[in-house]
């Protein structure tokens, strides 16, 4: 079984990719924020956030991502190798509602609560050579898209200064695919953790990422803004789905968000 496990590799088609949480900076009614940001997987973010009281909030955004990918698998005991060069292709758009309060008298420190949906789709398309023993070489290629449909609980913890700020948060994810249309084979999608065409699936992620914030002046019109995620499967006993475990990014955010009303 040891020399098993340390003689083969697999392919990880990640058909799962964590978007940015959306943390905007607010403190009172009418407050906003919006960012648009570049990461890595390849990837755009646009987020923004709207109080429409002191303590309820509005937030929405679209994300664009686009990554290539390139993979290896081989199994020293058939021998048995082949190459996989990966393009994905993720879109949407999320929308939710929460709450936020202060910590302290001082107004520096924010705890904030949403919870919303995000509606996605995504497209794999994969060009597979594979290398046999008896030195047969063959080429597939293939594609897979979805509906990815993700129902979003997040809770936050914010600390802000004149000219920074640094955010917390955390996000649970219940994932579901759907509208499955491929050219996969029903054995292939078993064997790539797959959801099946004819059944939708679900899966369950945690998100656990910072936000920082670091703005030219006190006026806090402009700003740089650089955040980071690490994602995680839960219900691993379901469909093992392959997917991207870090988010890294950078973008700008505009606009005053403390600004006073008169």
């Amino acid at each position: 079984m040891l020399l098993s496990l340390c003689s083969c590799k697999v392919i990880e088609r990640k058909i799962y990719s964590p978007t940015q949480i959306n943390s905007p900076s607010l403190k009172q009614k009418n407050d906003h924020s919006f960012s648009a940001t570049f990461s890595l997987p390849s990837g755009f973010d646009f987020n923004g956030g709207y109080a429409i009281t002191n303590r309820f909030a509005f937030i929405g955004g679209i994300y664009l991502h686009k990554n290539r990918d390139n993979e290896e698998a081989y199994s020293i005991l058939s021998r048995y190798s082949a190459s996989s060069s990966l393009l994905y292709r993720h879109k949407g758009f999320h929308g939710g509602v929460g709450t936020y309060f202060p910590l302290s008298k001082a107004n520096e420190s924010f705890v904030s609560f949403f919870g919303g949906y995000t509606k996605g789709n995504f497209r794999m398309d994969e060009t597979l050579i594979e290398y046999f023993e008896d030195s047969m070489t063959t080429t597939k290629n293939n594609f897979y898209k979805s509906d990815i449909s993700r129902y979003f609980l997040q809770a936050g913890l914010g600390l802000y200064e004149k000219k920074f700020e640094l955010s917390i948060v955390t996000r649970f994810n219940y994932v579901g695919y759907s509208d499955v249309t491929t050219n996969y084979d029903s054995s292939d999608q078993y064997h790539y953790n797959l959801p099946d065409i004819a059944y939708p699936a679900f899966s369950q992620f945690l998100d656990l990422g910072f936000d920082t914030k670091f703005f030219l002046d006190n006026k806090r019109r402009v700003g740089l803004q650089i955040f980071g995620s690490a994602t995680t499967r839960l219900n691993r006993r379901d469909y093992n789905f392959y997917h991207y475990a870090f988010r890294l990014g950078i973008g700008i955010i505009v606009r005053n968000p403390f600004k006073k009303t008169g």
